[in-house]
């Protein structure tokens, strides 16, 4: 299946990279190229257990591009997914060899190669952050290529990537420019819509999450970069755990289906060094 990077609003937002290593500042020859992509298969051995506490069985969604959108299809269920929308921010490269601190209320979005300063007045030296957003990622689910966004970072290892999965809620300036730029996504994160066995939803998830998402392998940046792909697995999100999928429209509503939506959402990422942006791990 042909990959395809998520057309965020990348470029129009300038991020603010902390330096690390004692101060050492990122070199223009150390570059990172970030992006997002759909899976170009369900991941369903990542997934023990799903939030009803069951395990999943039977056969992985079948996944394919259309020219109206993203086809999913398990057993008897059919999912169509024509727009995906999700809110992200705050976007940390980890070091393998440092504990990063943790950066709720970075509003900086000014381009800078200085440590930066978190809510609670600590430094954090740690590790290159990418002060993003909140911004909004438009996922192009019927497979067209999106934008990738390229910043230096500090020559080092690395084992993965933290950020969040953002509820627009907050009062501060960046939040507030963003809800006045998307008023529909207040108090949410993800919007979905489609059709689901042909009647049409629009499904939407509040979760708030920071998200820790291993590289399959370390990552050592030195001269000539590199390049790392978020990719998020849409096709798990609805997958029911005795079999089928999860019908978009129910999981608007609290209780068990939603519970078990949410909890597929947030281990739906994983990232990899992607050089040739084809959406599969470098080896």
């Amino acid at each position: 299946m042909r990959s395809f990077t998520l057309s965020a609003a990348l470029l129009l937002l300038a991020p603010t990279l902390s330096a690390c290593n004692g101060g050492v500042g990122p070199d223009a020859s150390t570059q990172i190229g970030l992006g997002f992509q759909v899976a170009q298969a369900s991941t369903v051995a990542a997934f023990s257990s799903s939030a009803d506490g069951n395990g999943l069985t039977g056969a992985p969604p079948v996944v394919t591009t259309t020219a109206l959108g993203l086809r999913i299809v398990r057993d008897a269920d059919t999912l169509l997914i024509t727009s995906a929308q999700l809110v992200v921010r705050d976007v940390k490269l980890q070091s393998a060899t440092a504990v990063c601190k943790d950066d709720d209320r970075s509003v900086s979005t000014t381009a800078s190669t200085s440590s930066s300063t978190t809510a609670s007045g600590e430094r954090d030296d740690d590790c290159p952050t990418l002060r993003i957003g909140p911004f909004l990622v438009n996922v192009p689910v019927t497979g067209a290529d999106g934008a990738r966004i390229t910043v230096p970072v500090p020559a080092g290892t690395y084992s993965s990537l933290r950020m969040t999965l953002h509820k627009v809620t907050s009062s501060d300036s960046a939040d507030a420019a963003f809800r006045q730029a998307n008023p529909d996504f207040r108090d949410i994160s993800a919007r979905i819509s489609g059709t689901f066995n042909k009647a049409p939803f629009t499904f939407v998830s509040d979760v708030n999450a920071k998200l820790e998402v291993p590289l399959s392998a370390p990552l050592v940046i030195k001269a000539g970069g590199d390049d790392i792909t978020v990719s998020i697995d849409l096709s798990m999100w609805f997958v029911r755990s005795q079999g089928g999928l999860y019908s978009p429209a129910l999981a608007n509503t609290p209780g068990n289906v939603r519970a078990a939506v949410q909890n597929n959402i947030r281990n739906a990422f994983r990232a990899f060094r992607d050089r040739d942006h084809d959406g599969k791990e470098d080896r």
